[in-house]
C-alpha cells in the first residue's frame, strides 16, 4: 500500500520549470520567460516574462515583469508576446529604458526563440532569437538574441 501511495505522489508532483534565458549584450537587455509548471495550465504555456537591465545597479535591475495571469503575456510555441500596461504594477515603470526606448512608449514586445518542442534541446545549450519591441506610434525596433534552454533538474 505504502508503494502504491509513493507512486501516486511522483505523478501528482508540479513539473519542473523550463523556458529560455536570452540576452542582448549591446543594450545590456536580459530576458528570462519561463513556463507554466501546474500541469493543469499546461507546461508548454507561458507563465512569466522578466525583462532587466544589466547595467543598472543591484535592487533595480528589473524593468518590467508580465505574466499570463495578468493577460499581459500570450504565447504560441516560442514566440511570446507581452503587452505593456501601465496600470499593471509589474510593467508601470514608464521611464525605464528597454533597447533604448522609454517602458512607457512601447506597446508590445515580441520574443522569437528558434526552438520548436518537437526537436529539444538540454540545459544550457544555446539557441538563437529575435526581439521586436512595437512602439505605441507603431515604429518597430528589431535585435537578435542570444538565448540559453533553461531547464530546472
Amino acid at each position: 500500500m505504502k508503494s502504491l501511495i509513493l507512486a501516486f505522489s511522483i505523478f501528482t508532483l508540479n513539473a519542473m520549470a523550463d523556458g529560455f534565458i536570452c540576452e542582448q549584450p549591446e543594450h545590456g537587455l536580459n530576458i528570462k520567460v519561463f513556463n507554466q509548471t501546474q500541469p493543469a495550465a499546461g507546461t508548454r504555456n507561458a507563465a512569466v516574462m522578466v525583462l532587466s537591465d544589466s547595467t543598472i545597479s543591484y535592487g533595480r535591475k528589473t524593468i518590467a515583469s508580465f505574466t499570463s495571469h495578468k493577460r499581459t503575456l500570450g504565447q504560441n510555441g516560442a514566440s511570446y508576446m507581452a503587452k505593456v500596461d501601465l496600470r499593471v504594477l509589474e510593467s508601470n515603470r514608464s521611464g525605464e529604458n528597454i533597447l533604448g526606448t522609454k517602458l512607457g512608449h512601447i506597446n508590445k514586445i515580441f520574443v522569437d526563440v528558434d526552438f520548436n518542442f518537437s526537436e529539444p534541446v538540454a540545459h544550457n545549450d544555446e539557441v538563437s532569437g529575435s526581439i521586436i519591441v512595437v512602439k505605441r506610434n507603431g515604429e518597430e525596433l528589431a535585435f537578435d538574441l542570444t538565448c540559453q534552454r533553461y531547464l530546472k533538474n
